[in-house]
């Protein structure tokens, strides 16, 4: 499957598995957050996973055209952290991307178990096309976002992570990077080519280790 390629036949499956994908990732963000004591998420209706509070209209629309995509920021007010502040913006920054690999790993599984027990082979061609595909975007966009937002860069989570557990000392050079960063980030998403070459080797490598991870989950209940 070639994620950076558009074909019409499989925007409804890329949608769907986009939008649970973003869907968890934001919640994630949202509730680890409140779970930390702020409560900011929440109260604009950001804790759910329900896909429509977390639509970024230019975001959805770009996931048609390549693997990457966003959703709206979730609203977080560090101060409202208990204990250490940096940290907690450590675990909010981690949580997005990480229930992105739990999902990688759960629809993988899916995915074994279908093929395992022929579940297709009963279905209509377009039928069993239908949850093929779906649910190889279900891995390959979970794993996408997983990659692509644990990218260093502003505003992304990675940048998020690098820079609260570096120390204080650095903070005048990251606020200087974030000035550029998201110039940077336009640049790798659009530039012709680059996307695929940067990210289509992480992404590669990610899909078969979720591969193994889901295959080695499987073997010990069958």
């Amino acid at each position: 499957m070639d994620l950076f390629h558009f074909d019409w036949k499989t925007v409804p499956f890329r949608m769907i598995a986009f939008v649970i994908a973003f869907s968890l990732h934001e919640w994630a963000h949202a509730f680890v957050a409140w779970k930390l004591g702020d409560n900011t998420a929440k109260n604009e209706g950001r804790l759910t996973i329900n896909p429509i509070p977390h639509i970024d209209p230019f975001g959805l629309i770009l996931i048609l055209f390549g693997p990457f995509g966003w959703a709206k920021p979730v609203p977080i007010n560090p101060l409202q952290f208990r204990g250490n502040k940096r940290l907690g913006i450590v675990y909010v920054s981690a949580a997005g991307p990480l229930i992105n690999l739990v999902l990688a790993i759960l629809f993988c599984i899916i995915y074994i178990l279908t093929r395992y027990y022929g579940v297709m082979d009963g279905m209509s061609e377009k039928a069993a096309f239908a949850l093929k595909t779906t649910l190889e975007y279900c891995v390959f966009i979970n794993v996408g976002l997983f990659v692509f937002n644990l990218l260093p860069v502003p505003p992304l989570d990675g940048y998020k992570i690098l820079r609260f557990l570096s120390p204080r000392r650095w903070d005048g050079a990251f606020y200087n990077f974030e000035i550029y960063g998201p110039w940077l980030l336009l640049l790798l998403i659009f530039i012709p080519g680059v996307s695929a070459t940067i990210f289509g080797i992480p992404m590669g490598l990610m899909v078969m280790w979720v591969q193994k991870v889901a295959g080695s989950i499987i073997s010990v209940f069958i």
